[in-house]
């Protein structure tokens, strides 16, 4: 009777241990995200890019808190000069990250992976300003910001799937 006690304290730690070591649902431990949403820059002031103008309204955000990638969308966007214009028929391209210790050549160069009901898909991909590592596209009354993610993110997020 002892040993089969033993056996069955023995299997649960095991089972215990074992469900441990994914502490996440496929790979969410490498990809946590948090939605934000303000109804002005001023409201979102120390979170959001430096850059957004004060006057930006209607302001959501995707990001992951695991990496850099981040997601925005926003009304009422005059750019400021710091933000510079992508050359017709060039892509948009990592710039290094000014804020961190991060070169242009650790960040993808890919889609967004980061999605929201608002986020009209490949727009990072028509951007035509950059605005320090931000790409950023204006469609109509709506201007939406990527900032891409890094390599070793992507890489991690597909290995733990």
């Amino acid at each position: 009777m002892r040993k089969t006690s033993t056996a069955i304290v023995l299997a649960l730690g095991t089972a215990l241990l074992l469900s441990a070591c994914d502490t996440g649902i496929n790979g969410t431990e490498n990809d946590k995200q948090e939605t934000k949403s303000f109804a002005t820059a001023t409201d979102g002031a120390g979170v959001l890019p430096s850059w957004i103008p004060e006057k930006a309204t209607d302001i959501k955000e995707v990001l992951r808190t695991t990496g850099s990638e981040r997601i925005i969308t926003m009304k009422n966007v005059t750019l400021p000069n710091s933000c510079k214009a992508i050359p017709a028929g060039q892509k948009p391209a990592p710039a290094d990250d000014e804020e961190s210790k991060f070169k242009a050549d650790d960040y993808s160069t890919g889609a967004a992976t980061l999605k929201a009901d608002w986020w009209p898909e490949g727009t990072e991909q028509k951007a035509t300003s950059i605005c320090g590592k931000w790409w950023v596209t204006i469609n109509g009354e709506s201007t939406y910001a990527y900032s891409p993610e890094l390599k070793t993110v992507i890489k991690n997020i597909a290995s733990s799937k």
